[in-house]
């Protein structure tokens, strides 16, 4: 999963039970949460970007890490993006968000993690020093900067990507697939299943049997 995307035109209600503006408050909660990456890794906050009522991001950096907070559009979303420092247009090109992290993290407490949205104070009191707890508990060699963890985590977020894009295929091969059985065109069936027979059901390797010995058949010839 990729970080929130920020959308300058959507705009959140900003009403809710706050002492004051939603973002003000979030900021000044934030910087106590996430007090730890000044206190125990050296970083500083080096800006602070807000969109009216829309959302809020801070940016942390140290000598090689950068640490990017987000709370706003398009759901009161609270999210947090880490990756290495580097030179222009690949500066942030290898981000991890809050969800990718506490999936790397060893501790059972995060396995069922999702994505905190934030609507109300009370809300956000509640789940933000969570956020910080994850960045703090799973993401240390990150904030250290070690290669390892950088190398590790990339491998699995592209071997993940990978496998996404591997079922949106296998999908797409079923749906036509599906029509080309219905239709009794078997040789279509064959050359839509072929390619990814080792990912079939054991129903769909079945047919793709059936098929191939059908068109083997003397009664069938060049179908």
């Amino acid at each position: 999963m990729e970080p929130p995307k920020i959308m300058g035109t959507s705009v959140v209600d900003n009403s809710t039970d706050f002492p004051e503006n939603r973002f003000t408050v979030y900021e000044k909660l934030a910087k106590g949460s996430f007090a730890f990456l000044v206190e125990d890794y050296d970083f500083k906050l080096s800006d602070t970007e807000r969109e009216s009522n829309s959302y809020i991001s801070l940016k942390y950096f140290s000598e090689n890490v950068f640490v990017k907070l987000y709370y706003g559009a398009p759901d009161f979303e609270l999210d947090f993006c880490i990756g290495r420092a580097g030179i222009g247009e690949k500066q942030f090109k290898d981000e991890i968000n809050s969800r990718y992290l506490a999936s790397l993290g060893n501790s059972s407490k995060w396995t069922n993690y999702k994505l905190y949205s934030a609507h109300s104070y009370e809300n956000l009191c509640r789940c933000l020093p969570k956020l910080a707890e994850l960045l703090r508990t799973c993401g240390a060699g990150f904030l250290r900067g070690e290669s390892s963890a950088y190398e590790k985590a990339l491998f699995e977020k592209h071997r993940n990507r990978n496998q996404w894009y591997k079922e949106q295929e296998l999908r797409q091969a079923r749906k036509v697939a599906s029509e080309a059985w219905k239709n009794k065109d078997y040789k279509k069936f064959i050359q839509i299943f072929e390619p990814v027979a080792q990912d079939l059901s054991a129903s769909e390797k079945r047919k793709l049997d059936y098929a191939r010995k059908h068109l083997q058949s003397p009664q069938n010839p060049g179908h």
